[in-house]
């Protein structure tokens, strides 16, 4: 997938304008606080729904502003669509050619986007949660129809839970909620398992480009007993068993305690947890084959590359893992948008591409890379 241009009206600090970017790799540099990262932002919302920065609709809109509104042309190996956002204070609005599209599973269907920014470091580290929801939003990328299965997975949950608070709630409702939630959890677990198997070969491959020592993987670390290379049906008894050995402790916490919501996913590297034994380059360079690992598993589905956004990507890498990730880049057939503030950005001097400068909200091409 290609971003052939974005157009900006009231979008945090940047001016009103029309960027036109190179189909392989954009370089965009300038200053803290200038409007890097929020171009990053406008165009990985154009694509996702969704910020890399904040929740709050309020915040992206430029100071003083009733709404924002971006705009952008894409392509693909089948087609060309212009998407757009639009958002209030309180509402958003999203078009594909310019009709009204009430569904953000039809506005997504065709996206396919991509990001690194410096925060996404603290995966390894973090909560269980920010990794579920990274390999989640990769499988939503991917997967038609996930989205769907996992508001079903929620929606079970919370009435599962829901019935663990009611002490009046018969033997007989809580079996069959129970029994539902391990239908719908199973499907969940089963997706990201997968997603696992196939992105791990590139990691292991990225990893060791990026000079990690050792097998680079990321494993599923269940809240219940489940075998490896488990089927649906299998996954599905047992999470029954998992559900039923945490029945006393659930119902004294009043929620449900086992299951996709409450499994770990963890980086490994050499068959030591990266989050204990891990340095912060280590780290570092760990999300960015996991991120560009994602990225070579939608090409693998979707036929083409997902655009790739890398934030202040190369600021603490050292010289050599520079030069490593130009040459994955150059691997990659995909489009890259990457912020600098500096000089940093020489590692990708020998391919095609364009500079630009952004200064007070205001983007500016300054030639292109390799002409």
């Amino acid at each position: 997938m290609k971003l052939l241009w974005t157009e900006l009206d009231r979008f945090r600090n940047l001016k009103k304008q029309k960027v036109y970017l190179h189909p392989r790799f954009n370089l965009l540099v300038g200053g803290n606080g200038q409007g890097k990262t929020n171009f990053l932002e406008a165009v990985g919302y154009l694509g996702t729904l969704k910020s890399f920065k904040s929740a709050s609709r309020s915040e992206m809109i430029e100071h003083g502003a009733d709404m924002c509104r971006v705009t952008g042309r894409f392509e693909n190996t089948l087609t060309g669509w212009t998407a757009s956002f639009s958002l209030a204070h309180d509402s958003r609005d999203q078009f594909l050619d310019e009709k009204k599209i009430p569904s953000p599973d039809e506005y997504l269907r065709w996206s396919g986007i991509v990001s690194f920014i410096p925060e996404d470091v603290g995966l390894v580290s973090g909560s269980p949660s920010s990794r579920r929801k990274a390999i989640d939003r990769a499988i939503f990328q991917k997967t038609d129809g996930y989205a769907a299965e996992y508001r079903k997975f929620l929606r079970v949950l919370r009435n599962r839970n829901a019935l663990l608070r009611n002490p009046g709630a018969s033997k007989e409702e809580w079996k069959s909620w129970t029994r539902s939630l391990s239908g719908a959890a199973s499907v969940i677990i089963k997706h990201r398992v997968g997603l696992l198997s196939e992105i791990n070969p590139h990691m292991e491959r990225i990893g060791k480009e990026l000079g990690l020592d050792g097998k680079l993987s990321l494993d599923y670390l269940p809240t219940f007993c489940l075998e490896s290379n488990a089927s649906k049906e299998d996954i599905t008894e047992a999470l029954d068993k998992g559900f039923m050995d945490a029945k006393t402790r659930d119902m004294e916490a009043c929620h449900t305690t086992v299951g996709p919501h409450r499994d770990d996913i963890s980086f490994f590297l050499g068959g030591q947890s990266l989050a204990r034994y891990g340095s912060q380059g280590q780290k570092r360079a760990a999300v960015l084959a996991f991120k560009l690992s994602v990225a070579k598993t939608l090409k693998d589905k979707r036929g083409s590359y997902p655009l790739v956004l890398l934030d202040d990507v190369a600021s603490e890498l050292d010289e050599t893992r520079r030069r490593a990730l130009g040459s994955l880049i150059t691997e990659i057939d995909a489009q890259f948008v990457v912020t600098t503030t500096g000089d940093d950005y020489m590692f990708l001097s020998d391919r095609k591409g364009c500079v630009m400068t952004v200064k007070d909200g205001k983007i500016e091409k300054i030639g292109n890379k390799g002409d």
